[in-house]
């Protein structure tokens, strides 16, 4: 998968807010700030290092997670600098090196992290205000709401929005879903050109590999709601 960005840093907002994901699998824990490192044979072949909690004095020791109480918390981000490897290439291809330490074992530079030069930045507050009030879902039309969000996207290379408007080429989850089925063959009889998935000579849209019946049976029902139509009005009209 081709992807120029690499995350630099994060600045997060000084408050949390309460988080669905957990800070860590083990329910018996009630508080937890820093991230843990358990040893196992995923990590035979680093350089030597003791499990537990990571050192208190970096900053990057404390995770975006946080369990209080017995209570998971959440810091979002509200600024976010990112690496972009020159030309468009894959991250960290260019301006990270692979080298060998003393002891056998390999590693990654780290000077990409002050190529400042190559920064671009994310404001997420920006960001989520431009999404809710300006950007609309390109199937339905719709705007985004609470646990709604048009967020969704097809592709890696969109057409970039001036700032002032909205972003283009987002979707709702559900309307996504609606809009690739639209796209995939639901034929009977399909006539593929690679015997079990491909372009369809009779509708001329594509089936994905490893589609099942089950995977066929969704789908239908999926690309029977009209265009433009989400399946809550679907069941309304």
């Amino acid at each position: 998968m081709h992807d120029p960005l690499t995350v630099v840093f994060e600045i997060r907002r000084p408050w949390p807010e309460r988080s669905s994901l957990p800070a860590t699998g083990d329910k018996g824990v009630r508080w937890r700030v820093r991230l843990h490192h358990d040893c196992g044979t995923w990590c035979a072949d680093d350089p030597a290092h003791s499990d537990g909690a990571f050192p208190w004095w970096k900053p990057s020791s404390y995770s975006a997670f946080w369990r209080l109480k017995g209570r998971d918390y959440y810091f979002p981000s509200l600024i976010t600098v990112w690496h972009h490897e020159p030309g468009g290439r894959d991250g960290l291809t260019v301006c990270s090196e692979r080298v060998q330490r003393r002891d056998g074992t390999w590693r990654h530079t780290r000077g990409w992290r002050w190529h400042i030069h190559h920064y671009r930045l994310q404001f997420r507050t920006y960001q989520r205000l431009r999404r809710r009030l300006l950007t609309r879902c390109a199937w339905c039309g719709g705007r985004s709401r609470r646990g709604d969000a048009v967020n969704v996207s097809h592709q890696w290379h969109g057409p970039r929005a001036r700032w002032w408007q909205g972003e283009k080429g987002l979707f709702h989850q559900d309307c996504s879903s609606i809009k690739r089925a639209h796209s995939t063959c639901v034929c009977t009889r399909p006539v593929l050109d690679h015997d079990v998935y491909g372009k369809c000579a009779r509708c001329g849209l594509f089936r994905p590999f490893g589609f099942t019946d089950a995977n066929l049976t969704r789908v239908r029902e999926l690309s029977a709601i009209p265009p433009g139509g989400r399946r809550d009005t679907a069941k309304g009209a």
